[in-house]
């Protein structure tokens, strides 16, 4: 049980990101929690797949595709700020997802230009999808009366040059939570970090691979000393197998380190 003083880091993945009402959830189920708390948070769901869509569509040249992807992109994150946030809060959120979209608009074309997807630019393309859930629940919290901040964790998480699957380099990561997350906590404030990336020591944007929000999530908690990590998903817990290939798989009451390294190893 989490005691006064000590640190709570919670992690909501793609579906308890996927609409405004998962989203009133989140916030609430983060008002609820004990503080001080981190959050870290995922892209919404399938965005990750539409951002790689996009960038495959412009390494092909198909500008068309390239077009119509972004502007779903737009329409989905923004029909949600609509939805989630008062009017009057809704013009500089608007404004941060636009900036955002551009970005991915900006890479996307140099990637048209080129012909190819340098790894490097991937994963600052990728990236967007957390930056844009963690706008939204930053946003979500404070309409909720919760000081909030998104963070991008490019700012806290150093890790390695293997682009598309890089590792922590935790005594690095341990300096960065230190100057950026201590200070929010200390100012009352709850960070809203992105899940699945990080960059170079020498800030050259990485990512942590594919379901890489809850291994980030495992390096801030260990980096910023948490009492506990919450990892929130949409099934009752680690299953005997993979629901959708075992029809009879039952939720572990317990599961050992050892045993969950297993699971995930087969």
């Amino acid at each position: 049980m989490i005691q006064s003083g000590q640190r709570l880091v919670m992690k909501f993945g793609g579906t308890s990101m996927g609409s405004a009402e998962r989203m009133r959830v989140a916030a609430q189920i983060c008002a609820d929690a004990p503080c001080p708390r981190v959050v870290v948070v995922s892209a919404m769901s399938k965005v990750t797949d539409l951002l790689l869509a996009t960038l495959r569509a412009a390494e092909e040249g198909d500008r068309q595709a390239v077009a119509q992807n972004i502007a779903t992109l737009a329409k989905r994150h923004e029909d949600v700020c609509r939805e989630l946030l008062p009017a009057d809060r809704q013009p500089p959120i608007l404004a941060a997802i636009a900036t955002l979209i551009y970005e991915f608009e900006r890479i996307s074309g140099g990637i048209m230009m080129l012909a190819e997807r340098p790894p490097r630019a991937v994963d600052e393309a990728l990236a967007i999808g957390e930056r844009l859930s963690a706008t939204l629940m930053a946003a979500c919290l404070e309409a909720n009366g919760i000081p909030a901040v998104a963070v991008n964790a490019r700012q806290v998480v150093v890790t390695d040059s293997i682009f598309g699957n890089a590792s922590p380099l935790m005594d690095l990561t341990r300096e960065r939570a230190a100057k950026v997350i201590h200070p929010l906590l200390d100012a009352g404030l709850l960070p809203v970090v992105t899940g699945f990336n990080g960059a170079t020591h020498d800030g050259k944007p990485t990512t942590l691979g594919r379901g890489g929000s809850d291994f980030s999530a495992s390096i801030l908690a260990s980096a910023l000393d948490a009492t506990e990590l919450w990892i929130w998903t949409d099934v009752d817990g680690i299953m005997s197998a993979d629901p959708r290939l075992v029809p009879d798989a039952a939720v572990l009451d317990i599961v050992t380190y050892r045993e969950a390294a297993e699971l995930a190893y087969n």
